[in-house]
């Protein structure tokens, strides 16, 4: 009865993690019964444990729970059996040094990309995104690129599950175009956003590879579309693609640059 308790509030305590990472806002506790349909001494032991071991925060105005970004770690760790984020800082620095701009890495994770690590750009005005954020696969510079650069089987079966909603009239909404976009991105070696998501940011990506050839992360830079205009977001492309093939190296990809 004890091992079976036990497995119990272990599958509870996994649901309760699930569940607040589709809400980064954070949850009350009174919601989080509401939406386990679990005891509320049960959902509070496990938030409570939850809470002492560092896997979520509490607000303390609001009494919200959230995830932290521990769990990250261990994402990254079921990932791969090397520090990505340590072995990218030095090129996510380098490449912020010469456009100027704040470079990102980020990794999938189910139909999402989730920022990893961020070194902030040295202009006057750069953006700040939050680690442990989430984008999507069909309007994003770094949900496309790793679209674009998985395995024919498994691109297949994530178009077949992607919703292309319309975030603006900007948004690619149609899987055929999405794909040829998807091609050409190979071809490329690097993603754009072009307002797709956000009206006036645009966006750069550029995958980072594996030993085997697998892009496990990438490597983005995001800007006003006043900077990252059409005249150099080509050249940015370029030096965030060799960014991404450095680190690539860094980890033990083999392969050389067009």
């Amino acid at each position: 009865m004890e091992n079976k308790e036990n497995i119990s509030m272990i599958t509870k305590a996994m649901e309760l993690l699930e569940m607040l990472s589709r809400y980064p806002e954070g949850l009350t506790l009174q919601k989080m019964v509401e939406l386990l349909n679990y005891p509320k001494s049960s959902v509070h032991k496990i938030s409570s444990n939850l809470l002492e071991l560092g896997y979520i925060g509490r607000e303390p105005d609001s009494l919200r729970y959230f995830l932290t970004h521990k769990l990250l770690l261990i994402g990254l760790a079921a990932i791969s059996n090397y520090d990505i984020i340590e072995k990218s800082e030095e090129y996510m620095r380098r490449l912020r040094d010469k456009i100027g701009e704040s470079v990102m890495i980020g990794t999938l994770v189910d139909t999402e990309v989730v920022l990893l690590k961020q070194v902030q750009g040295n202009l006057d005005f750069v953006f700040t995104l939050k680690q442990g954020m989430r984008f999507n696969l069909h309007s994003t510079a770094p949900g496309k690129v790793l679209l674009a650069f998985m395995p024919e089987k498994k691109q297949r079966e994530k178009l077949a599950t992607i919703s292309l909603d319309a975030i603006n009239e900007y948004t690619i909404t149609e899987k055929n175009i999405l794909k040829n976009e998807l091609d050409k991105i190979v071809a490329d070696g690097y993603a754009l956003d072009l307002n797709e998501t956000v009206k006036g940011v645009h966006c750069i990506a550029a995958p980072i590879f594996d030993e085997k050839g697998c892009a496990i992360a990438c490597i983005w830079t995001s800007g006003p579309a006043g900077r990252l205009t059409e005249e150099n977001i080509k050249n940015i492309g370029l030096l965030t693609r060799e960014a991404g093939l450095e680190i690539s190296r860094n980890i033990g990809y083999k392969h050389t640059s067009k």
